[in-house]
């Protein structure tokens, strides 16, 4: 059985991330219409942390698609490295905001409130875990094209 190659090269992954954009796209656009269309602050946050998060994927979605049709990108131990210090004080900041947020979530009785928390400590959770992951390639030491 031949073994697979370590990139990604094939045509049908191109396809899919590029479709994938497309929803992308399509997200962003009617986040824009949902927002023009009321004065809700809640509903405009919402739209806009949506719409930014489509354009955040787009963005990382493009990446993938350029390290495989332009140029690959590397991740040395040297890069992950020079981050260690970072890394560690900004898990340690993240932790802590992990702990506020459900704390501040535990004490809250509004549906609104509640609303906004549970988002924040999603997105906390989020950069934790891949700030995290940073962290166990640095220490795993691994090249990744």
């Amino acid at each position: 059985m031949a073994k697979k190659k370590a990139v990604e090269t094939s045509g049908k992954f191109l396809h899919i991330i590029r479709e994938w954009q497309k929803l992308e796209d399509s997200t962003i656009r009617f986040s824009e219409d949902m927002m023009k269309k009321t004065n809700n602050k809640l509903v405009k946050m919402t739209m806009e942390m949506i719409k930014h998060d489509s354009q955040k994927h787009k963005a990382m979605q493009q990446m993938l698609i350029d390290s495989i049709t332009k140029e690959p990108f590397i991740l040395s131990p040297d890069d992950l490295a020079s981050l260690s210090d970072g890394l560690n004080k900004h898990l340690a900041a993240e932790a802590k905001s992990l702990e506020l947020a459900d704390a501040a979530l535990k004490n809250s009785e509004l549906f609104v409130t509640r609303y906004v928390l549970s988002y924040l400590l999603a997105d906390e959770q989020k950069h934790h875990n891949l700030l995290g992951k940073l962290n166990e390639l640095k220490r795993a030491i691994v090249f990744v094209t």
